[in-house]
């Protein structure tokens, strides 16, 4: 009897521990017309698994399988132009992957990875412009790309999710790109931000970071 009640109890907690790491949610509808020209993989791609899926211990270097860290291995994921039948897009339209508490891959980053798939998953650079420092064109969309993963809304971490919460931390973010105080941004395994990135965030802070 007491075997019983414990196996009743150990597969109510497994139950517990399954579904506490899923999230609520229902696979997104793409738009297509919304996918840009040239989806990006390092500039893009890259930074959205490295700061949601290819963090410590988690997706990196053999620890997890699959192996996320890198071009090489995510491509083994992929069946270039076929995102519905590429299991990395399955893992970010699914209820799994990032585990909660992590926030779920937003629609935006979907769309991303969907359109780097469906245009034929190239290791692509997009070109950087060190003298664009505008907030929309340049800051935002660096921002989003590689540091919402761990500064999301809620997150303990601080969120950085607009331009008032971007703005108020601008004198951190600029100290821990650059490594200034503390660690670097985004942390390891993640890649660090290009010199051509860095002085965009740079120059906008020194010109006043306005939201242009």
């Amino acid at each position: 009897m007491k075997k019983n009640i414990l196996f009743v109890c150990l597969s109510a907690f497994y139950i517990f521990v399954l579904s506490s790491c899923k999230h609520d949610s229902t696979p997104p509808v793409i738009d297509e017309s919304a996918i840009k020209d040239t989806v990006y993989f390092y500039d893009e791609v890259l930074p959205i698994i490295q700061s949601n899926c290819a963090i410590s211990d988690c997706h990196t270097n053999g620890e997890e399988d699959p192996d996320l860290s890198n071009y090489s291995n995510i491509l083994k994921l992929v069946k270039p132009g076929d995102p519905q039948n590429s299991s990395l897009y399955k893992y970010a339209i699914g209820s799994e992957m990032p585990p909660a508490p992590k926030t779920p891959l937003n629609l935006e980053q979907v769309t991303s990875i969907y359109g780097w798939i469906k245009q034929g998953a190239l290791a692509n650079i997009e070109p950087c412009n060190s003298s664009d420092s505008s907030f929309n064109n340049a800051v935002f969309p660096i921002i989003k790309r590689n540091c919402l993963g761990c500064h999301n809304t809620g997150s303990t971490n601080g969120a950085l999710t607009n331009f008032d919460e971007i703005s108020a931390k601008a004198n951190t973010i600029l100290s821990r790109i650059t490594t200034q105080s503390g660690s670097i941004m985004p942390p390891s395994p993640a890649n660090p931000l290009s010199d051509c990135k860095k002085t965009q965030i740079t120059n906008w802070i020194n010109k006043g970071k306005h939201n242009d």
